[in-house]
């Protein structure tokens, strides 16, 4: 780490600070949801208020699956020998909840192909 942190001291010492060119603003990223409405005619605090919300929800969604998918597992390494229902219906959680914490994980292209199909 400290021959990292000693050649960017190295460097940014010898740089001539009339040489350096602004990259200007930082480009955003793509959209994932091609096909959603334009909803800047109801105005920026609006379009930033309901793009908060939905990134809020889906984060809280992915973590309670992740939450789901620890319970499942927890009751699939619980049961013995003795109890093989116990197995089964631990790892029927556990699926269940692998495959939406999937899902939730790649709504944005799940979501994004399916509008570009409906077209």
């Amino acid at each position: 780490m400290s021959v990292i942190l000693s050649t960017l001291v190295e460097l940014s010492a010898h740089v001539d600070p009339s040489t350096v060119v602004q990259a200007g603003p930082v480009p955003m990223i793509a959209n994932p949801f091609p096909g959603i409405p334009d909803f800047t005619s109801l105005g920026g605090k609006f379009t930033e208020w309901w793009q908060r919300l939905f990134a809020a929800a889906w984060g809280i969604a992915i973590i309670v699956a992740g939450v789901y998918l620890i319970i499942g597992l927890t009751a699939m390494a619980k049961a013995d020998s003795n109890n093989p229902h116990a197995h089964a219906e631990g790892k029927k959680k556990a699926v269940g909840a692998g495959i939406g914490l999937g899902c939730l994980a790649g709504f944005g292209v799940i979501a994004g192909a399916i509008l570009a199909v409906a077209g």
